[in-house]
């Protein structure tokens, strides 16, 4: 493991086969876009989707953009701050971005969905959590890191997180975290290799800018 690098009240770590990011709730303004947000100094895809259709919930500047689905998690925006719920999500939010999967609620694990044969396979996993202080912190798989569901839930717990939310992984994985001088210090793989793979783009994304 690198040791963490401090970045404006956000810690950076480096583990052999995760890139974590630790943000406090108040030092950056998140939202949800529906195309990847290239000026934001952090975005990560988000919602499952099939055939470019989204699934589950988004909201954007208060307008809903498509429906909530039975079950999941939200990643949610009220009263100007970030908000991780495994279950739930106010009626009224000004952004809001629903995925198919909860991994963690009040620091327990999901042990239904990793028991399923999907959750089993290793492939690139990413994770949007937060802790007892209201602190967002996404892990994400580095270009090495190919895990089940289990052990990133099981890693999540190591850094304190107690609610928690597995976002689209998989090939779909998309991710950018710049610091406050605007140097990229971790990123998924190049756009251009996804683009020769012909690997479809995600449909919405998390993002935040540095107040």
């Amino acid at each position: 493991m690198n040791g963490p690098k401090e970045v404006s009240n956000t810690k950076v770590s480096s583990y052999l086969q995760y890139n974590v990011v630790n943000i406090e709730k108040d030092v950056m303004n998140f939202g949800v876009s529906e195309t990847r947000p290239v000026d934001s100094d952090f975005y990560i895809n988000s919602n499952f989707f099939s055939d470019n259709a989204t699934i589950g919930l988004v909201v954007i500047n208060g307008k809903q953009k498509s429906s909530r689905v039975k079950g999941g998690g939200f990643f949610y925006v009220l009263n100007d701050l970030p908000h991780v719920s495994p279950l739930k999500c106010p009626s009224r939010t000004k952004f809001a971005s629903q995925t198919i999967l909860w991994g963690l609620n009040n620091g327990d694990i999901n042990h239904r969905l990793t028991k399923s044969k999907h959750a089993k396979q290793k492939r690139y996993r990413t994770l949007m959590g937060q802790n007892k202080d209201g602190d967002i912190i996404v892990i994400s798989s580095n270009r090495i890191g190919f895990v089940t569901i289990k052990e990133i839930l099981e890693f999540s717990l190591t850094l304190n997180i107690v609610d928690g939310i597995l976002l689209d992984g998989g090939t779909s994985v998309d991710y950018k975290f710049s610091d406050d001088n605007g140097i990229t210090t971790f990123s998924s793989v190049p756009h251009s290799l996804k683009n020769f793979l012909e690997i479809k783009h995600p449909t919405t994304y998390i993002y935040g800018n540095f107040k």
